[in-house]
């Protein structure tokens, strides 16, 4: 699955939510910048360890 594909699922799960554009936009640079300094395996890692149920 690529970059683009990922972030049309996150926009509409966003937009499903009523999320405004303004933090959407906000939302798609915290994934950009994810996505250029994280791997595959520690985002997946990170998903499958249920930490983020966990954090605040």
């Amino acid at each position: 699955m690529n970059n683009d594909v990922i972030i049309g699922y996150i926009l509409l799960a966003l937009k499903n939510l009523k999320y405004s554009e303004e933090k959407m936009e906000e939302i798609l640079d915290e994934l950009r910048f994810l996505f250029d300094n994280k791997s595959e395996i520690e985002a997946a890692n990170y998903y499958n360890s249920r930490k983020w149920q966990e954090e605040n």
